[in-house]
């Protein structure tokens, strides 16, 4: 069975034989069709399934526990477990319009989040889909964003902030219409929606159930906890209307989220954009990613610094394009998001 999900539509879809499956850009994506994922600008195939390869390995380099041939386009990792057991990926044609990955069970149920060098199969597609993105004029960035009236913000912050929480009220309380929570994507003037992120399902005065309230209380004691999930995740439609969901708007407005005396502060577009890349380099691990280091090694023409410099000139863009670029300072982070509208609302800032 083939499944399709859509993480940005027109922009970045999945298609696999996991159903229900999970990653940064997404964690309860709809299915889709098949024509909506050939719409998209970035493709990718997950397939999980057994494969033995292990003839052709001998006859190739190595690269720690990857093995591949210079110029070729495809690389495999092959680890040892106990009984003889393996864990393994085949990564293929990565520069082509639809990248192939396959990955064994083992792997697939074994590795579940990122330890050291070891990465979820949905931490290497987040990493390759930043990759393939940016290859196509895209950069992934770490923020929310709501539209209001005519108006479009995307609001950025230090881990923990306030972001997430601040558009979700936005949209709850002040009628603004939801375009992301946590991740979207830019070409530097408009924003596209990734929507099925879910990270606010970690907020207990969001999430009232007893099971939610009991984690938060556990997750203060024991950070990690935050990593398990009990259930699955909710998806924005609980708190926003579906027709509320906008796909891609032209961005007005970029706001820094900070802890501190509450004021407003207009931003210079080279500190903007420091800000933004570093809230970036928090989110997204794609230079240092095991898998695309490897396969460039034998095939350069992957060049992940190729991407990173696409990425910086795609966030200096956004930063330039804004009509308003400002940091909102406050103590209380439920504040963030009146102040926003507020800031929206005016032709100056003050």
């Amino acid at each position: 069975m083939t499944y399709y999900y859509i993480a940005a539509k027109g922009i970045l879809a999945i298609k696999t034989n996991m159903k229900e499956f999970k990653w940064s850009f997404g964690h309860n994506m709809p299915e889709a069709t098949q024509q909506e994922y050939e719409q998209c600008e970035v493709k990718i195939n997950l397939v999980v399934e057994e494969f033995n390869e292990d003839d052709q390995l001998e006859t190739l380099g190595k690269y720690h526990y990857f093995s591949g041939a210079p110029g070729e386009n495809k690389i495999y990792y092959t680890r040892n477990l106990a009984m003889k057991e393996k864990m393994r990926i085949k990564a293929e044609n990565l520069l082509s319009d639809e990248p192939k990955i396959t990955v064994n069970r083992n792997y697939y149920k074994l590795i579940t989040h990122r330890i050291m060098n070891l990465h979820s199969i949905g931490y290497i597609l987040t990493d390759l889909a930043c990759v393939l993105l940016l290859k196509k004029g895209f950069a992934p960035i770490h923020c929310s964003a709501f539209k209001k009236n005519q108006s479009t913000v995307a609001v950025f912050a230090p881990p923990g902030t306030g972001k997430t929480l601040s558009s979700m009220m936005a949209c709850m309380d002040h009628h603004a219409q939801f375009i992301a929570e946590d991740l979207a994507i830019t070409d530097g003037r408009k924003i596209y929606a990734v929507p099925w992120t879910s990270s606010f399902r970690f907020y207990s005065n969001m999430e009232q159930s007893r099971g939610s309230k009991l984690k938060n209380r556990a997750t203060k004691v024991f950070p990690p906890l935050e990593y398990v999930s009990f259930s699955k995740a909710t998806p924005v439609t609980r708190y926003v209307d579906s027709n509320e969901i906008l796909d891609a708007e032209e961005v007005t407005h970029v706001a820094i989220l900070e802890k501190g005396s509450s004021e407003v502060i207009v931003q210079s577009e080279l500190e903007a954009f420091r800000k933004l890349i570093n809230f970036n380099r928090n989110a997204f691990h794609y230079l240092k990613s095991p898998l695309l280091t490897a396969y460039e090694f034998f095939n350069p023409d992957l060049n992940i610094d190729d991407a990173a410099s696409a990425e910086k000139e795609i966030l200096k863009v956004l930063v330039h394009n804004s009509q308003k670029v400002f940091s909102v300072k406050d103590v209380n982070p439920t504040h963030y998001a009146e102040i926003l509208i507020q800031q929206m609302e005016q032709k100056t800032v003050v």
